[in-house]
Formats: structure tokens, sequence, C-alpha cells
């Protein structure tokens, strides 16, 4: 289908939210209809979310990564990101509303939490005097259970003026913090190319490699959001 124009209110983070989604629908093969009958969501909510009128709920953005395939991760936390700056000046109260069948699976989501809370908040506040609270979210290098993490190699060779180090032949794939596999293996590999030091090749997109990144963006005059996106990219497959 032929895509509207993204409103010009919406950020960076926002547009490759919205841009990223639309890959994964046009990607899927599926149409609005269709969308409408796999997911909780309706047609004309699915059209607001891929014409950044209504910033997608995490439902629907794990929803439609599921459907295409593709790991949901990084796009929830581009989608955090998104959702600090989102503005709706340019959205009507009524493209705002959430239709009922979008608003059941809140509901349910909200008794549940509310039924859960006290628990969790007694169980949260031992758990955050005994251990850090950070600790389980950065693996270490080949740590079992952890998708992706382990050793990879760097097997470099050059198309044009292209740079690839044998993991991952994207070019505008979304990579950032804690995103694992080939992906972030290659985003290590090529940060080496350039003379920076993302620790070890290990598929794991942690803080060094994700400060390196920012440092080459800087580098090279690009908002250092350290996200790997379709310019970073070109930016580490450069090659003189």
């Amino acid at each position: 289908m032929r895509w509207k124009v993204l409103p010009e209110s919406l950020d960076p983070y926002a547009r490759q939210l919205v841009g990223e989604l639309r890959g994964l629908k046009d990607h899927s093969g599926l149409s609005l209809k269709s969308l409408q009958a796999k997911t909780p969501f309706s047609r004309s909510s699915w059209e607001r979310y891929l014409n950044g009128k209504v910033l997608p709920p995490q439902a629907a953005v794990e929803a439609l990564a599921r459907i295409a395939g593709a790991d949901v991760a990084p796009l929830l936390a581009l989608r955090d990101a998104a959702e600090k700056t989102w503005t709706t000046a340019s959205v009507t109260p009524a493209e705002s509303g959430s239709p009922a069948q979008e608003r059941k699976p809140e509901i349910r989501v909200a008794a549940l939490s509310v039924a859960a809370g006290a628990l969790l908040l007694s169980a949260t506040t031992s758990v955050l005097l005994i251990t850090d609270p950070w600790r389980a979210h950065v693996p270490a290098t080949g740590a079992p259970g952890v998708a992706g993490v382990g050793k990879y190699t760097c097997r470099y060779t050059r198309h044009g003026d292209q740079l690839f180090a044998g993991n991952s032949s994207t070019t505008s794939r979304l990579v950032m913090r804690n995103t694992t596999g080939t992906d972030a293996a290659e985003v290590q590999c090529l940060l080496l190319r350039h003379k920076l030091s993302p620790g070890d090749v290990d598929g794991y997109f942690g803080a060094r490699t994700e400060a390196e990144v920012k440092r080459l963006q800087r580098q090279d005059h690009v908002p250092d959001d350290g996200i790997v996106g379709e310019q970073t990219w070109a930016l580490l497959r450069h090659v003189e």
C-alpha cells in the first residue's frame, strides 16, 4: 500500500518506530482488515498507529512483531523512547480515542495488576535490598539461556564501498541496547574495524557497545542516540 506522509509533529524516535512498524506490516503481506482479524485492534486503530496519529500501545507492537516474526525487544525500546516525546497536537479527540475492543485487554491487565500489586511490592522491596536490580539484564559472554549470546567471529569481506563481517548483511534493521544475536555481533565487528572498542564480540549489545556506537555517531556528526538504524549502519559499513 502507499503510505501517507507522517505528521511533522513526530520526533525522530516516533518516525523511526512508525517506519519499522510499516515495514513489518508490508513484510507480513497483511491488509489492515487482516490485522484486525489477527489482533485485538481494529482496522481503524491500525490505520492511526501506522500513520503516526496515535502512539501504538505496547500490545499492538508485540502483536505485529509476532505476526511478522520480528524481534520485539528493539521495537519496545524504541516505543519507550518515542513515548517520552510523542505529541498529539495534530490529532483530533476522535482520533485519540480507543475502540471498545482495545479497552478490554487494558481493563483485564489493570485488574490483575491491582490484585498482584501488594505481593509484588513486598517481594520487590526484599530483592532490592540484597541484589543489584540491573544485573539480570546484562548477560555475560556465553551466558546460558540468553538467546543469541556467545562467541562470534569477524570474517570481513568488501562489496563495493561496503564492509561485511560475516554475521549479518542487514543495512537497516534496528539494533539497540539489550539486542542479542547476529546483528549485534555484526555491529561489534564493524566497530572494531573503525578502531573502536565494543568489548568481546559476543552478540550482546550492552552498555559498552552502546557507548562506542554513540562515539562513532558523534565522530560523524549524526544524532548520538546509541541506536543502530539505517543511517548508522551506513557509517559502520562504509569503507574508503
